[in-house]
């Protein structure tokens, strides 16, 4: 019996080629095998990404969603979409921005691809949530702090009037913008909770002060708010304190007195009274002869009187608590 023995193969192939004999390496055969197949994959690949760029994917239906004063076609021009476009190369961040910069009443824009032919425009629109007076002349903003009308003749019906708020920024579709950098944030966050809570019948806002923040509800209440830390808790509590704790026809002032010490309400008679009572010791105070030392005793007595007047009137106001009792 013959001992076989296994020999390695060679790698190398010798095959006739144009009569002579050559030696072929198998492994760079493979190899050179591979680097054509990835050459004609990547070849395909251009092919297939060109066609998606210029034949596929081409636009054939625009949907826009939340539009009420603007018309579809308004919308899609200023956009620049129109059907025929290739979605691939659309830019919808540049689309989302023409809207946002040329229709005021626009306040937030998404638009989608949604393959392989549609595209979906989505709408926020701006809604009118106060008027700013500067002067003789009105401008309405959105609660998202956007100009949406500038330098109006007449306030607009149903608005709440802003006052005390230096306006810096005054054209139309412009971030609103004060002179006080603080003021913008603070009306913004105002308007918000006020919507959201649907405290709407506030008829002016006196901003003046960011540390004495006063509202006027409804032709009847003043609410002081003071400063505007919790701007959203303060108004829960007030709206609550009005709506379960008051009568209908209630007038007064209503005035934040800290998380512990709750709300005070001091009716309209009160205020009137006190307010009488100031003028009275004022009017006393200049017909005085201010050259008698008599006159000097009498003036400082009626001051002290008035004084001590209110502060028995406000120890008598009613305070609500948490439970707004």
């Amino acid at each position: 019996m013959k001992d076989v023995i296994k020999t390695q193969q060679k790698p190398d192939e010798i095959k006739t080629i144009n009569g002579q004999r050559v030696r072929v390496n198998r492994r760079k055969r493979r190899s050179n095998m591979k680097g054509y197949y990835a050459l004609a994959m990547m070849f395909v690949a251009l092919i297939v990404l060109f066609l998606c760029l210029t034949v596929f994917f081409r636009t054939s239906d625009i949907k826009v969603e939340g539009v009420t004063l603007y018309r579809y076609d308004q919308i899609i021009n200023v956009g620049g979409v129109s059907t025929g476009a290739n979605l691939m190369r659309m830019d919808t961040d540049t689309i989302e921005q023409r809207i946002l910069d040329n229709l005021v009443y626009i306040d937030e824009v998404t638009v989608k691809k949604q393959y392989p032919s549609t595209v979906v425009i989505s709408c926020k629109e701006a809604k009118k949530s106060a008027d700013i007076k500067d002067g003789k002349k009105y401008y309405v903003v959105s609660d998202s702090g956007k100009i949406l009308e500038a330098e109006t003749d007449k306030h607009t019906k149903g608005l709440p009037i802003i006052i005390g708020f230096e306006i810096k920024s005054k054209n139309q579709g412009d971030k609103l913008e004060s002179n006080d950098a603080f003021k913008a944030d603070i009306l913004e966050e105002l308007l918000k909770c006020l919507d959201e809570q649907d405290f709407d019948k506030v008829t002016k806002i006196d901003l003046t002060s960011r540390s004495d923040i006063k509202l006027f509800y409804d032709g009847r209440i003043e609410i002081d708010m003071g400063s505007s830390v919790d701007i959203d808790y303060k108004l829960s509590y007030f709206k609550a304190v009005i709506d379960k704790s008051l009568t209908k026809d209630y007038e007064g002032v209503l005035i934040y007195n800290g998380v512990d010490s709750g709300i005070s309400a001091i009716p309209k008679d009160k205020t009137d009274s006190s307010s009488k009572s100031e003028s009275s010791s004022k009017t006393e105070n200049t017909n005085t002869d201010n050259n008698s030392s008599s006159a000097v005793q009498t003036e400082n007595g009626d001051s002290s009187n008035a004084m001590e007047a209110a502060v028995t009137e406000q120890n008598t106001d009613t305070v609500y608590n948490n439970g707004y009792s």
